[in-house]
């Protein structure tokens, strides 16, 4: 990866993306796509399309999620601190003592802890955490906490992007952010190649709660075929996917088959990590909206997803980059419409 991008990953794991509030991620990423025209969808999915002269043309999607892991502001309580909700399964164990920016109305950020008072962790034993025995202490009394924020209030963690080594780097919803920053190197790399074939690159908006605007975009897009990038949870996997061995192909999850077709026809040009997960990502609903979008997912093997700190390899990631786009240039308008066409074992 180079400096450029790395310091544009930065900014992207940095900047507020919760389920809702994805604005700052999307001014990146306006900043960065490359391409003809701008669709977006009333919930906030934003994507750049490379328009082809064909007039027939079919169209490829390339999206990952625009929001990331977050938490809600709940409720008051008397000493001040702040009830909250978490917007997605995270486990109280990896919250617990996280710093966190808790983000007002006027998206202004006030510094917090994720504590429980429950607890004297220096003194005894550690008791089993449970989310409701968490708040937010934000270092106010409960009359200046009522006085700031409102119920409803958005929570992101506060966790800085670092390279660890030669070949890590950790940083917040790098399952995420990473692919955002993989979809602008793939639209700049593709501009002054000429595609028979139209490219819409970009995110999807309140994507990680429960995929609601995965919909919503698949229909202003309207693709004829998709590449979902993520993240691929390494651990416990089966069969194993490692940090550091290259790109991932996700060939079943609970939520989506991928298309047979544009499955066979990546791993027969590529060498790649496969991976069985049984967590979704944004092809889970892409492949069952309009008629029935092919889609496939792409990505890199990654740890600690849920937390705060994700780790992904910077090699795993330019293999991403490089193979995702001599596959989209192997493409064309008659080998994606293909890929609806039933399934194929061969």
């Amino acid at each position: 990866m180079e400096k450029n991008s790395f310091e544009r990953l930065s900014s992207l794991c940095q900047a507020m993306g919760v389920s809702g509030e994805e604005n700052d991620v999307k001014e990146i990423l306006k900043n960065g796509l490359v391409g003809d025209e701008w669709v977006k969808d009333r919930l906030g999915s934003l994507f750049c399309v490379k328009k082809s002269n064909n007039p027939n043309a079919k169209t490829l999607m390339i999206a990952t999620s625009l929001d990331e892991l977050g938490l809600m502001v709940s409720d008051y309580e008397s000493d001040g601190t702040l009830k909250f909700v978490a917007l997605e399964g995270i486990s109280a164990a990896s919250l617990l003592h996280q710093k966190v920016l808790v983000y007002t109305r006027d998206h202004k950020a006030y510094t917090g802890v994720v504590a429980c008072n429950k607890v004297r962790f220096m003194e005894e034993p550690s008791a089993a955490i449970k989310m409701d025995m968490l708040v937010l202490d934000m270092g106010m009394t409960l009359e200046e906490a009522k006085n700031v924020f409102t119920i409803g209030d958005l929570v992101s963690f506060a966790s800085e992007c670092e390279q660890l080594g030669s070949d890590v780097v950790m940083g917040k919803q790098l399952n995420t952010r990473m692919m955002l920053e993989a979809i602008i190197e793939i639209s700049e790399r593709l501009q002054g190649h000429e595609l028979d074939f139209n490219v819409a690159m970009g995110g999807i908006a309140q994507s990680i709660v429960g995929w609601r605007g995965t919909k919503t975009a698949t229909y202003v897009v309207q693709p004829d075929s998709a590449l979902v990038l993520c993240g691929f949870d390494a651990a416990k996997s089966s069969p194993k996917i490692t940090r550091g061995n290259g790109m991932c192909v996700g060939v079943y999850d609970k939520q989506m088959l991928p298309g047979k077709r544009l499955l066979n026809d990546f791993t027969d040009q590529f060498a790649v990590q496969k991976s069985i997960s049984f967590y979704g990502n944004d092809g889970s609903f892409i492949h069952k909206t309009l008629k029935g979008t092919p889609s496939l997912s792409l990505g890199v093997a990654m740890n600690h997803m849920g937390g705060p700190r994700v780790m992904a390899s910077l090699s795993d990631f330019d293999d991403l980059v490089e193979k995702t786009v001599q596959y989209i240039l192997s493409l064309n308008s008659a080998k994606i419409e293909e890929f609806g066409y039933g399934v194929n074992y061969d």
